[in-house]
């Protein structure tokens, strides 16, 4: 063999076919919302007072996760040395709000074999759709209004 067949790389193909794909967990999704986030918050930063700095944006969302509101946010904010202006702490009080990773909650034991038992019914599982139709004298009135009297 030659050294040039020792070195050639396989093709991609060929290395992805014998591979494993990979399984996406929803914990790994959950880092990537985390990560735009950190981002969204560090480019906020930069366009509005010039810093660029991932620590300080986790920092901020920390403070807007456990400070819900705008007031508790400002002050939050303000007992830690950052004077921003009311809009742009709103600003990122709400990119927090709306773009933070949450998880969803497992769906417990009992809950999840009540809903797949078939013992309840069609009527506790699909309550909206159990409601029953419009009486029949309505949908003769409804029918003769909108036709006419060709419907009697």
């Amino acid at each position: 063999m030659s050294p040039r067949q020792v070195l050639r790389p396989r093709p991609l193909l060929a290395l992805l076919a014998g591979a494993a794909r990979p399984r996406f967990t929803m914990d790994a999704l959950l880092g990537l919302q985390r990560l735009s986030l950190v981002q969204k918050i560090c480019s906020e930063l930069k366009n509005h007072i010039g810093v660029d700095d991932k620590t300080l944006a986790e920092f901020i969302i920390e403070l807007a996760q456990e400070n819900s509101t705008l007031p508790a946010f400002m002050r939050a904010l303000d007992e830690n040395g950052a004077e921003f202006p009311e809009d742009f702490a709103s600003t990122l009080l709400h990119l927090v709000q709306t773009m933070a990773p949450r998880k969803r909650p497992a769906p417990s034991a009992p809950a999840a074999s009540a809903a797949a038992s078939s013992s309840s019914g069609p009527t506790e599982r699909f309550s909206g759709l159990a409601i029953p139709n419009a009486d029949p004298e309505r949908l003769r009135k409804l029918e003769e209004e909108a036709l006419g009297a060709r419907a009697a």
